[in-house]
């Protein structure tokens, strides 16, 4: 029996902690989602894979040109010998006639060592270069990579707090609404108003409820998709630290307009140099092949035969033969494929100086068009503010001409329409400006 107990205590402390450990919280301000994200992302761990392959790869052409050790083990057991036909004449016999004899034993072994060394190969240090530039281009491709995160951190941060304003805000409403309700249904009861008046508020504020229930679902979606973008499981708990006035304040629009491109602190702009770099080491790598290469090698062979495999006696002998040697590979003609593979490697690398032009003309564009489209939502940001606060001023003061009798329902439907438009254009203003805001912290390389 006190066993049992022991068990079942056990039991109560183990799931004890594990809904502890399930409640726990993260927060998170916007800079360390955005950190969090750089780190457990699956785009930017994979991004971290691919330097490390990059590191290996070096490492291997590298070790291509270090020295090589092999070694083989060879048995060859003849079932049969070879039978070879001698003239008989050579040991006296009949001229014509052919002796049948079997040259060799039947068992064979052999042991061989190569030591080789790479001594020059003009593509080998070609190859070492481009494989750094290879190296120095998933660098930037990471850096990228942690760009690209940090904006959708960024977007879908922005996107839960806007969702919790919009639902903060119709809370608010539903609020007066349910002030306003419970006031006309008072009046209708005094016989100061219709029931069909009191009828309708209240069909309004079951809407109200209905969009609310919406408002609920767009956070838990918001949520959801920063999760994902973080790295987190949907099961994670977060809460969000910034507030989202005070990131309205910090925007800074107009430190940021003035701000001037550069095009050199692009990413775009810089992987495309790299992938410059690497066409031109294509041309040196064609040009190589009309050099010549270089190798020494050190070989060593030890060989046994044995009638019976007797090959572990070590009173039986092994004959060794010891070769030292160099080879040069000496191109000398090849119809011109070399010629036009030169030519080829020459027209990629135009193609790249062309592309890299091309490119940087186009993110220059980009930071303009990204430039204005952020003036242009300043703007638009600020009016819709003021829309929505004069669309609250009106449903507030049409609220107190309903009470009075002056404004009917539909009256007060119509402005609560116009209050839940502005309401909307506000928010999708607000999620507008930090979206443009980011577009263009981007271009200039500031995420």
């Amino acid at each position: 029996m006190i066993k049992t107990r022991k068990i079942s205590i056990v039991i109560l402390l183990v799931l004890l902690l594990a809904g502890t450990a399930k409640a726990q919280i993260q927060e998170f301000t916007l800079k360390q989602a955005q950190e969090y994200a750089v780190q457990h992302n699956y785009q930017a761990r994979n991004a971290v894979i691919d330097i490390a392959i990059a590191v290996k790869k070096i490492r291997e052409t590298l070790a291509s040109g270090l020295p090589q050790a092999e070694a083989s083990i060879g048995y060859t057991n003849f079932i049969n010998l070879a039978t070879q036909l001698i003239p008989a004449e050579f040991f006296g016999g009949k001229k014509g006639d052919f002796m049948e004899l079997q040259f060799g034993t039947k068992n064979n072994a052999s042991f061989q060592a190569q030591l080789s060394q790479l001594v020059y190969s003009g593509s080998y240090f070609v190859g070492l270069k481009m494989s750094k530039i290879a190296q120095e281009m998933t660098h930037l491709q990471l850096e990228q990579v942690q760009q690209d995160v940090r904006q959708a951190i960024a977007s879908s941060y922005i996107l839960c707090l806007v969702a919790e304003k919009n639902r903060d805000l119709m809370t608010e409403t539903i609020t007066t609404m349910e002030s306003l309700v419970k006031d006309s249904k008072a009046m209708q009861e005094k016989g100061f108003m219709q029931e069909t008046d009191a009828d309708k508020l209240t069909l309004l504020l079951a809407d109200l409820k209905t969009n609310q229930l919406n408002a609920a679902n767009q956070i838990r979606n918001a949520y959801s998709l920063l999760k994902f973008n973080m790295g987190l499981t949907i099961t994670d708990e977060v809460l969000l630290t910034d507030n989202l006035d005070i990131l309205l304040m910090a925007t800074d629009p107009e430190g940021l307009l003035a701000q001037t491109f550069e095009v050199n602190n692009n990413i775009g702009y810089k992987m495309m140099e790299a992938q410059a770099g690497l066409s031109k080491l294509q041309v040196k790598l064609a040009q190589t092949e009309y050099q010549p290469v270089v190798s020494a090698f050190l070989s060593q062979t030890e060989n046994a035969q044995r009638n019976t495999f007797s090959f572990f006696n070590t009173k039986e002998k092994w004959f060794t033969t010891t070769i030292f040697g160099v080879n040069v590979g000496i191109p000398i003609f090849s119809s011109g494929k070399r010629f036009y593979k030169v030519q080829q490697a020459n027209l990629n690398y135009e193609k790249s100086l062309n592309t890299k032009r091309q490119i940087s003309e186009s993110i220059a564009l980009g930071a303009f068009t990204a430039k204005n489209n952020f003036q242009v939502s300043v703007e638009t940001f600020r009016n819709k503010r003021d829309n929505f606060e004069l669309a609250k001023k009106i449903y507030a003061k049409d609220q107190i001409r309903y009470k009075s009798g002056v404004a009917s329902t539909t009256d007060l439907n119509q402005t609560y329409n116009s209050l839940l438009q502005a309401q909307g254009t506000y928010l999708g203003s607000i999620m507008d400006l930090f979206t443009k805001k980011f577009e263009l912290q981007k271009a200039y390389n500031q995420l």
